[in-house]
């Protein structure tokens, strides 16, 4: 009888030494498992910063009402947020002033003289200080994308007909590629896709597509750009569009840094639409580096009349 007892108390003892090393392995999986599940989502998470001073002209875009965010405040935080990118929105130029090493990436939906702040928010201004802060930072590396009115910031301005002598062009054109001149009446018109594209919006396009939009157009057109869509000036209505197809999607290289411009984007409804957001989240990807994008200048190929500004009668 003690014997019986001896062998089931072993029995026991063992079984129960089988289940804890069992718990302690499982534990231990587990615990590599959160552990691992934290270092990728730390790997894959990044920040941006998303800058919409209205020095100029106010787009509705990104008007903030009652203190509510705007819509392109929206619409960039939630196309960002599935795919672990952070997005800090703010018009006030101040923060350039302070550290930038945790942004990967700087969104701008801007316009007019940055330095001067906002008309209620002179205070607001993106200093000289904080504009040598983001061009380090971008020229070590960091990204930077430019939306619809940006090209209207720090520009030269002057006769819409005449690209403005190198000397003259700011550094935050050069900075983003081109300068705003003028635009038209809003209207659908056509726009070339330089195929095969980095980015799946585009490429998804085909070579060309229609699209209603209000279409800006440029000078001061750098000769580094890597350009991805083009507008199909002929056949549109009004004056100031009467020039060679030019360039409204690109990106060029600073330093180690890459810089992005889209002119898609003057309406509510296009940061409303989430197939067209879908662009904006790639052209943010590609500023921080997540979509390798080849930026070899193509400008002189694909549009080598983009300098010209008005065609001869």
């Amino acid at each position: 009888m003690k014997k019986s007892q001896t062998r089931l108390c072993c029995l026991v003892i063992i079984f129960a030494a089988i289940l804890l090393s069992n718990a302690t392995i499982n534990n231990a999986s587990m615990s590599n498992a959160a552990e691992n599940a934290t270092k990728n989502v730390a790997e894959t998470s990044r920040k941006i910063l998303y800058f919409s001073n209205s020095a100029g002209y106010e787009h509705s875009t990104v008007r903030s009402q009652n203190g509510l965010p705007s819509v392109s405040d929206i619409a960039i935080a939630d196309v960002c947020k599935p795919v672990g990118i952070e997005v800090i929105c703010t018009k006030n130029g101040s923060i350039f002033d302070e550290d930038l090493h945790s942004y990967d990436a700087f969104v701008f939906q801007t316009s007019g003289e940055l330095a001067k702040g906002t008309k209620e928010h002179p205070e607001w201004a993106l200093t000289e200080t904080g504009w040598k802060n983001l061009l380090s930072e971008i020229r070590n590396g960091k990204g930077l994308v430019g939306f619809h009115p940006t090209t209207d910031s720090n520009r030269v301005g002057g006769n819409i007909y005449e690209n403005s002598p190198k000397d003259k062009i700011t550094e935050f054109t050069k900075l983003l590629g081109a300068e705003f001149t003028v635009h038209g009446q809003s209207q659908e018109t056509t726009i070339s896709v330089v195929q095969p594209s980095p980015f799946a919006w585009l490429e998804a396009k085909g070579k060309s597509f229609r699209m209603f939009d209000e279409w800006y157009v440029h000078k001061n057109f750098g000769n580094d750009l890597r350009v991805f869509a083009v507008l199909e000036t002929e056949g549109m209505k009004g004056e100031v569009y009467r020039r060679p197809p030019c360039p409204i999607v690109w990106g060029r290289a600073e330093g180690k840094g890459r810089v992005f411009y889209s002119a898609f984007g003057h309406y509510d409804e296009y940061w409303k639409d989430s197939n067209n957001i879908s662009l904006v989240l790639q052209l943010i990807q590609a500023a921080i580096g997540e979509i390798k994008v080849d930026l070899t200048p193509n400008i002189n190929t694909i549009t080598p009349e983009a300098a010209v500004l008005k065609l001869p009668n």
